[in-house]
C-alpha cells in the first residue's frame, strides 16, 4: 500500500471515529443520577423461618406479621404470647388448610413462583419461606414490594 492511500485511509478512519463519538455526546443522556442501596438492613416486618420468629408477633393469619412455618413449638410460643388460646396443633395447621394456604409442610424450594403463589404476603397463598439472597426474600423481610402485591379476588 502506498503511503498517500495509507494517509487516506487513517483520516478516513478518524473522521469516522469523530463522527460516532460526536453521535453519542449529541444523544440526549439520562440526567438520573445513581443512588447506591443503603448499607443498613431495613427493619424486619414479617418473620419467616429463615430469619426466626419475632417475640411478640402475631401469626399472619390472624392480621399479624408472623409468616413462619406452624410447628407444635410455634404454637406454645403464640400460646405464650396470648395467641390461640386453646388451639391443638393440628388445629392451627386446618386454620391454614381451610384458607387453602400452602406451608414448607406442603412443598418446599419454590421461592414463592409455584402455582400457590405469590407469597402469602403479597396476596398469595404460597406460606413457604422465600430464598435467602433474592428479592423476594427482601420484599417479604422488608414488607417493601418493588412491584404491587396482588390484589386478591
Amino acid at each position: 500500500m502506498r503511503r498517500d492511500q495509507l494517509g487516506t485511509r487513517l483520516f478516513l478512519s478518524w473522521l469516522l471515529l469523530l463522527n460516532g463519538c460526536t453521535a453519542v455526546t449529541s444523544s440526549k443522556q439520562s440526567t438520573s443520577t445513581f443512588v447506591a442501596k443503603s448499607e443498613t438492613p431495613p427493619a424486619i416486618r414479617y418473620c419467616f423461618d429463615s430469619v426466626g420468629h419475632i417475640a411478640g408477633s402475631k401469626p399472619f393469619i390472624l392480621g399479624g406479621t408472623c409468616v413462619c412455618t406452624p410447628t407444635p413449638e410455634l404454637l406454645k410460643t403464640y400460646q405464650r404470647d396470648g395467641y390461640l388460646p386453646g388451639y391443638s396443633y393440628e388445629g392451627l395447621l386446618n386454620l391454614y388448610k381451610k384458607r387453602q394456604i400452602k406451608t414448607a409442610h406442603d412443598h418446599q424450594g419454590c421461592n414463592n413462583f409455584c402455582q400457590w403463589g405469590p407469597h402469602l404476603v403479597k396476596g398469595g397463598s404460597c406460606m413457604v419461606p422465600p430464598t435467602p439472597g433474592t428479592q423476594n426474600y427482601e420484599e417479604i423481610l422488608s414488607g417493601r414490594f418493588l412491584l404491587s402485591p396482588r390484589v386478591q379476588k
